[in-house]
């Protein structure tokens, strides 16, 4: 049996038809992601966590506290739950730093807050208490270091600042920062106060 013309068309268009949707389907297969984390499961687990880290000097420069640890073979670090970090600098206040939960690298010397990150330091005779708000904070302690791309409040006494790109802090005195994005601030004075907005900013 001979077919039309007509006929041999419309078997190649189903036939197109066929492999199009053939394709279309295992082109856009939905990614499957591993049922377990990538690091696997813990070797080990420890409750109430106090860790002290020494300057080559033998003096203590950060404290870290935990209600758990875990910690993952390899070189893949550890996870904190409820951490608070202290970062120590001689002759001035203590930096402290809550958040609800953190990773600490392998080598001690990276720690990225997670979460609602706090950050505190009290006023000295320089300068008026400092606290900092965000959702995630890279801290790189060794460097007297600290980072972030989420949005983040700053108070500085009665003076405030909110930056919606994040920040780079130099926290060792003298301290200084960056601030990223669209960046709001407010500065309190003895008869006014002032307000701005800027597209970036930087602060002592």
């Amino acid at each position: 049996m001979s077919l039309s013309g007509r006929e041999v068309l419309i078997a190649l268009l189903l036939a197109a038809a066929g492999l199009a949707a053939w394709w279309y389907r295992g082109a856009h297969r939905p990614d499957v992601g591993p049922a377990v984390p990538q690091h696997g499961r813990p070797d080990y687990v420890v409750e109430q966590v106090a860790v002290v880290t020494m300057s080559e000097h033998g003096e203590p420069i950060r404290r870290l506290w935990s209600g758990e640890l875990r910690h993952f073979p390899g070189d893949t670090g550890s996870e904190l739950d409820a951490p608070v970090l202290r970062l120590l600098e001689p002759a001035q206040p203590d930096w402290v730093i809550r958040a609800e939960r953190a990773w600490v690298s392998a080598e001690g010397d990276e720690v990225l807050l997670e979460g609602r990150v706090l950050a505190d330091r009290a006023a000295n005779a320089g300068a008026p208490p400092t606290r900092i708000f965000t959702s995630e904070l890279l801290v790189l302690d060794d460097a007297g270091y600290a980072e972030t791309d989420r949005a983040v409040e700053l108070e500085r006494g009665e003076d405030w600042l909110t930056a919606v790109d994040g920040m780079q802090l130099w926290f060792k005195t003298p301290m200084r920062s960056r601030f990223f994005g669209r960046v709001r601030q407010r500065f309190a004075f003895a008869q006014a106060a002032g307000a701005g907005a800027a597209d970036g900013a930087e602060a002592p």
